[in-house]
């Protein structure tokens, strides 16, 4: 057979190198793509190294300012692979932007450069007063002439001859001393860092049948976390069911990072019957870095309940785990029937009784005598549930730490000419007289009585910025009989002029008179969550809240609606952090 055609060794060589000249070309662009991804690979790593550096940096800088708050910044500082530079500028006394750039591997000749910004603020707590006057089951007595220019919120009754010029709400009363309760804590669960964990419920048997008022919760957190969710439900089998009795919120702002018992206010009061089963239900957003610990007693010390969790508390058929040993809390139910009785609401009015009353709105009662009402009325009708204390017992130890860690000053204390005082620990009776000045630029704790008289005045430094500042008298061990606060003869309380700075003035004392304001006194907030109140002879205040109240003839107090949503810091003191949201990387 004859080949068409005839294949020379010359041909051969040539379609050699042209095969050859192909193999290299694809080699060559084949390691020129390699080089290029390895080269861009590098330039990645590069900058997620420099952002890392960066934010180290942003670390670097709040270390740095809450050991030294004149902290400006620092340049070149070597880190792992690379460098970084912080620049610190203030806003504020209590504001400051933080810029950090950074350079992998160094700022000459780098491979990658990232620069972030935040905002750094002292922390501060945020407390919102939502009535002119909050007191609990001790109840309030108004005497002639005595007014509440605002609104009024108590656990007890109100009675008297006084007026009220917004709305006098009285919610059905809570008996004093937990009906079911689990106080030790020798250990944690945490609700919300994980998604099994996102519900997580204590059960709990009442001694009696009758209204559940209010729950309280052993709490601490970690970072930031949203709002907690409370669910009271009933029993289905040893595990709690889907059948919501009463429902209620814990604001994530009440809570600290130690451990404390923060009342939940109930959207209703559900009737249990004893020796019944029934849930509290902690109902978390799941972070991992942002949730809530729930004390735990690891020794099972309480027998009329157990702890269990589950990742969704309302699946058509959720699975519950158990835990080993009981989770904090307290259950309170109702106690004897409350009244609104003798006194003028201008505005709205609701209790279980009125009587001998004029209202110049709506009234809301189970029963009714001789009062007289403008607006439309609702008899037969269940009295408010009651509401939680604006501030929790965390959140006034988180104050106290922060003013003892500014140092102790031995007591008793007498101010005199114009002093700053803050953050300070007193140990023992503090006084400001005779036309002294104490200017709060932090938390101050008088571990003893304060006096304040005679022309003082109680102001806030400019430091502070818009926030408010704490006086607290807290005789640890001794509420009983000390920790009290008298103001009287002309002392005056002022902010710095900053929007939404008020000076507020705390108790832990126990007694009826755990605080007194009389002769003129004026514009404070004053709190005494665990004893009584009494304002007298023309004393003026801006927010009180106390367990008890008795406001003499022509005393007054005159709601500021910055209250609602009213910042105190803890003072140079205490610590900066990042503000969330802030966070930029603008290169």
């Amino acid at each position: 057979m004859t080949l068409p055609f005839k294949i020379s060794r010359g041909s051969i060589l040539v379609l050699t190198l042209v095969i050859s000249a192909a193999i290299m070309t694809v080699t060559t662009s084949f390691f020129g793509y390699f080089g290029s991804a390895i080269h861009a690979e590098r330039v990645a790593l590069a900058g997620t190294q420099a952002r890392m550096l960066a934010e180290a940096g942003i670390d670097k800088a709040i270390y740095e300012l809450n050991q030294n708050s004149n902290y400006s910044g620092e340049s070149d500082t070597p880190l792992g692979n690379g460098i970084f530079s912080v620049s610190v500028a203030s806003i504020d006394s209590n504001t400051k932007n933080i810029t950090v750039t950074s350079a992998v591997p160094d700022a000459v000749h780098p491979t990658a450069t990232k620069t972030v910004r935040v905002k750094a603020s002292i922390n501060t707590t945020q407390v919102s007063f939502r009535y002119g006057v909050q007191v609990g089951t001790g109840g309030v007595t108004m005497g002639n002439g005595a007014q509440i220019v605002g609104n009024i919120f108590s656990e007890g009754s109100i009675t008297g001859g006084g007026t009220v010029t917004g709305d006098a709400t009285v919610s059905v009363s809570t008996n004093p001393v937990a009906d079911q309760q689990s106080t030790v804590q020798n250990s944690s669960f945490n609700v919300g860092d994980t998604s099994s964990h996102a519900d997580v419920a204590q059960s709990f048997k009442p001694s009696v049948t009758t209204t559940l008022t209010k729950v309280s919760l052993d709490l601490a957190k970690v970072g930031n976390p949203s709002d907690l969710t409370i669910k009271i439900v009933s029993d289905n089998s040893g595990k709690p069911s889907s059948t919501v009795l009463a429902s209620g919120t814990i604001a994530s702002s009440l809570v600290t990072s130690a451990y404390g018992f923060t009342d939940v206010a109930l959207d209703t009061s559900p009737t249990l019957t004893a020796d019944q089963s029934y849930w509290i239900i902690a109902i978390a957003s799941v972070s991992a870095s942002n949730y809530f610990k729930w004390g735990l007693d690891t020794s099972s010390g309480y027998s009329r309940g157990s702890a269990k969790y589950s990742s969704n508390w309302n699946a058509q058929n959720p699975s519950w785990s158990s835990i080993s040993g009981d989770l904090g809390f307290q259950a309170f139910v109702s106690g004897t029937l409350t009244s609104i009785s003798g006194i003028t609401v201008q505005g709205n009015a609701w209790a279980y009784s009125l009587s001998n009353c004029t209202v110049g709105g709506t009234a809301t009662y189970q029963t009714i005598s001789s009062c007289s009402v403008t607006g439309t009325q609702y008899p037969g009708s269940n009295p408010a549930t009651p509401g939680s204390f604006p501030i929790s017992d965390a959140q006034i130890a988180e104050w106290e730490a922060t003013a003892a860690a500014g140092g102790t000053l031995s007591g008793p204390y007498s101010v005199s000419g114009t002093q700053v005082l803050g953050p300070k620990k007193i140990e023992g009776n503090l006084t400001v007289t005779n036309g002294a000045a104490l200017i709060l630029s932090g938390p101050v704790w008088v571990n003893g009585n304060i006096t304040l008289s005679n022309n003082a005045s109680l102001s806030i430094s400019p430091l502070t910025g818009s926030s408010g500042a704490i006086l607290i008298a807290d005789a640890t061990g001794n509420q009983a009989t000390a920790g009290k606060v008298q103001l009287s003869n002309n002392v005056t309380t002022t902010g710095n002029g900053s929007a939404g700075s008020y000076p507020m003035v705390i108790s832990t004392n126990t007694s009826d008179t755990a605080i007194t304001i009389s002769n003129n006194a004026a514009g404070i907030i004053l709190y005494a969550p665990y004893g009584g109140m009494d304002v007298s002879n023309g004393a003026t205040a801006n927010q009180l809240t106390a367990k008890k109240l008795e406001l003499e003839n022509n005393s007054t107090i005159t709601y500021l609606s910055g209250l609602q949503n009213a910042s105190f810091s803890n003072g140079p003191g205490g610590s900066w952090a990042v503000v969330r949201g802030t966070y930029a990387i603008t290169q």
